[in-house]
């Protein structure tokens, strides 16, 4: 067949998956980026995923400033980028841990 696939002719539902295109695919990852920024109303989204890779990456201890930051600057109806198109379940806070 000819799905041109990187997986060694894997399957195409896993090849136009969203996680695929742009999230595992550097390129992908880099142009849906910069859709975002460039996206009136989006770009507010874009700067949430950076945030939380960076979260992702933070020393364990930091992990409190850095939540509490998010909430603030992203979940929080008037917060400089507030994300409003977020359900609420994602942005209830994380089971164990008190609202602010």
């Amino acid at each position: 067949g000819q799905d041109g696939g990187a997986h060694g002719g894997g399957h195409l539902e896993e090849e136009t998956s969203f996680r695929w295109q742009c999230v595992e695919q550097p390129i992908g990852k880099l142009l849906f980026r910069r859709f975002l920024e460039g996206a009136p109303g989006l770009a507010a989204a874009g700067a949430l995923w950076a945030e939380l890779e960076a979260y992702e990456r933070c020393e364990e201890a930091e992990r409190g400033g850095a939540a509490a930051a998010l909430r603030g600057r992203f979940f929080t109806p008037g917060g400089a980028e507030h994300c409003g198109f977020l359900s609420a379940a994602a942005m209830a806070p994380p089971t164990g841990e008190a609202p602010p």
